[in-house]
């Protein structure tokens, strides 16, 4: 996703340690990151993230809870065809070794995005990297 970009509401989800902060910091547009969530329960801190997408244009948010928030975002508005984002990056490759506990999480990240994916496209929502 180059700098000055037309896609004016951009979330960045994938693996742990993949790059999804650094990429964030390049777009140029206020970035909310779900790490700044941590601490509480994983589904509080995907509801919190997912009104993220409902704030006003320009913003990326970025993490690892990005898929989930998507995911209870679309249920949230599944009676429209709203689009919670213009474009989702997926970013699949660590950059260094994970934990066990990373992987497990990475692996549910994947479940969770190739889940929504279909419906993200259906909406408009350009997805790129997932595979």
């Amino acid at each position: 996703v180059p700098a000055g970009n037309v896609f004016s509401r951009v979330a960045i989800a994938g693996v742990p340690r993949a790059g999804k902060t650094t990429l964030a910091a390049t777009l140029g547009h206020a970035v909310f990151h779900t790490d700044d969530l941590i601490g509480g329960v994983w589904s509080d801190i995907s509801i919190a993230a997912q009104n993220w997408f409902n704030f006003p244009a320009p913003w990326v948010v970025e993490g690892v809870v990005i898929p989930r928030a998507l995911r209870k975002w679309l249920r949230a508005n599944a009676g429209n065809s709203d689009r919670p984002c213009d474009k989702v990056v997926w970013l699949d490759t660590p950059r260094v070794p994970l934990t066990p506990k990373q992987r497990a999480m990475a692996t549910s990240c994947r479940k969770v995005m190739r889940e929504i994916a279909p419906e993200l496209r259906r909406r408009g929502v350009e997805v790129v990297g997932l595979v």
